[in-house]
């Protein structure tokens, strides 16, 4: 989906593999599938004078975007018949345009920022792709479109947000989010969930419900298990919002929780109201977790 081009030195090897992995996230939560784009990686030479040549700006940027689709005025999701003119035969897929990112500017901006180069190279890559898709920051109404579309990207790759920890309204916020993902045919009670690292990751979850019913798994255990999979396994927080009403964990999702997390704070709401806020061990009290089976092996 996004054919990448190294043309700087010490790109770090797993660059390409995170910017694809934006870039299929900003493709996704704006609703737009067989599409394509193309990627440079550069130095600050190079985009130096492409901003000179394309932009008559005589200094380099971090990102440059060349959108091959005019939306006119909306954004990819609505736009289905103009995306559909950029088809090429040759791919089967049809082409948004071209990012240019510059090494040296994502690297310069991770120092001054005080994050990690994979969270200042996955932000220039979904901001790149927004612009393809049809965002942009002239007016403070499109920018704060553009930023909120950001931080739901960032969410979504697990990329730890600049400046410390998300707070329980903003976690709160993104399992809200989650709750449009969530697979609920049988029970039509739609739950999302976002769970908070101790390395400052959050990940996103909903429930997945099963026909065999003993099979649904809860968006607690979603998130919690993307965290994991990803390296995470010590857990500060949970937000767990209800469509319909509260969700409180499941006597399962606590006990999994529990091998995570046990001093984790819990939130819990329903969309659009105040939510609670609980510790886990309340929830448990008087637990069994990892350190019992763990002391028997001393």
């Amino acid at each position: 989906m996004l054919e990448i081009e190294c043309e700087a030195a010490s790109v770090p090897q797993d660059a390409p593999a995170l910017m694809e992995r934006v870039a299929r996230s900003v493709c996704h939560l704006e609703g737009v599938a067989g599409v394509s784009a193309c990627a440079r990686i550069v130095d600050d030479g190079e985009i130096h004078r492409l901003n000179a040549a394309q932009r008559g700006v005589d200094r380099p940027t971090d990102v440059l975007s060349f959108p091959t689709v005019n939306y006119r005025g909306r954004t990819a999701r609505d736009c289905a018949a103009l995306i559909r003119r950029e088809y090429d035969p040759e791919t089967g897929l049809c082409f948004l345009g071209d990012i240019v990112i510059s090494i040296d500017r994502a690297r310069a901006q991770a120092a001054e920022y005080g994050h990690s180069l994979a969270r200042e190279l996955g932000y220039l890559t979904a901001h790149a792709m927004l612009h393809l898709c049809g965002y942009d920051h002239m007016t403070e109404g499109d920018k704060a479109a553009m930023r909120a579309m950001e931080e739901k990207v960032m969410a979504d790759v697990s990329l730890p947000r600049e400046g410390g920890y998300l707070t329980d309204e903003e976690l709160f916020e993104r399992a809200c989010a989650m709750l449009d993902m969530a697979y609920a045919p049988y029970s039509r009670f739609r739950v999302g969930a976002c769970i908070l690292a101790e390395d400052g990751r959050a990940f996103t979850g909903c429930n997945v419900e099963n026909a065999s019913l003993g099979a649904t798994i809860c968006a607690e255990r979603t998130a919690a298990l993307k965290a994991v999979s990803e390296g995470a396994t010590k857990f500060l927080a949970i937000a767990i919002a209800g469509e319909s009403g509260v969700a409180w964990p499941c006597g399962i999702c606590r006990q999994f929780l529990r091998e995570f997390g046990p001093d984790m704070r819990v939130i819990a709401g329903r969309k659009g109201k105040p939510f609670e806020t609980a510790t886990l061990d309340e929830l448990l009290p008087r637990s069994f977790g990892p350190e019992e089976l763990l002391g028997n092996q001393e």
